[in-house]
């Protein structure tokens, strides 16, 4: 992923809301939004089908993680996919415990440069791997935009304050997002939103985590997912994969 964006406690019934681009080959193949059934816990996420790992994920307890690689750190051919990390750190029953499992696997195998978001209603947690060992960030302000060339607070895009402007609903607050992702630059400004025939803006999603993760009934997940760059992609709507969740019954 390119770009990725969270606002924390900007409404009480979604803690959490999130936009964000990956940016990727265009021959490598994705899944859209479906549920992964951790040891622990029950996660949604879109899924990369070549190495089986996501770019962004929530749980079934209202926590989300993101990841984005490093541009600027070292790639090791030999290392585990960094996609497996926001799973990882999502089945587990705490966002310590999360960050805790995290900084275990990369002291047991070297990974490829990455940056990884976990967040909550309490805590915005930025881990980075730049090469030279893993820094953890509390990340205090409640709006936290990283990409893969930028860390937190390095990047100010033309189009953020508009994007960030407070909204009524969490739902508007997603559409408020939208001309920020589809963002083609010009001008001096990064590119956001890519176009390319190898490398591109490969898909775009908007999320509204419910408290809860959306498993508790009544709770309500939006979760809008475009299957290519969203300025001449459709969002299609994924938040009944909520009812997911939930555990089955036995």
């Amino acid at each position: 992923m390119c770009l990725l964006l969270v606002l924390r406690g900007r409404f009480d019934g979604h803690p959490l809301v999130v936009g964000g681009n990956r940016d990727e080959r265009t021959d490598r193949k994705a899944a859209p939004p479906g549920l992964f059934v951790g040891d622990r816990r029950r996660i949604l996420s879109p899924r990369d089908r070549v190495a089986g790992g996501t770019w962004l994920a929530v749980n079934d307890r209202g926590a989300f993680a993101g990841i984005t690689n490093f541009a600027s750190a070292p790639v090791l051919p030999a290392a585990p996919s960094r996609g497996l990390l926001p799973h990882l750190a999502l089945d587990q029953d705490s966002l310590d415990a999360g960050i805790v499992a995290v900084q275990r696997a990369v002291a047991r195998a070297p990974h490829s440069g990455f940056q990884l978001v976990v967040a909550d209603a309490e805590r915005i947690v930025v881990l980075r791997n730049a090469g030279d060992g893993l820094e953890t960030v509390e990340w205090a302000d409640p709006v936290l935009l990283i990409t893969n060339e930028h860390g937190p607070g390095e990047l100010t895009p033309r189009a953020m304050a508009a994007a960030v402007a407070s909204r009524a609903t969490a739902d508007q607050q997603l559409s408020g997002l939208v001309p920020l992702l589809s963002d083609r630059g010009g001008d001096g400004e990064h590119v956001i939103c890519k176009h390319g025939e190898r490398y591109a803006t490969v898909s775009s999603s908007l999320i509204a985590v419910p408290a809860g993760g959306g498993a508790a009934p009544g709770a309500e997940l939006l979760w809008r997912y475009a299957p290519g760059p969203p300025d001449v992609t459709r969002y299609r709507n994924y938040g009944n994969l909520a009812r997911r969740l939930a555990p089955e019954p036995e």
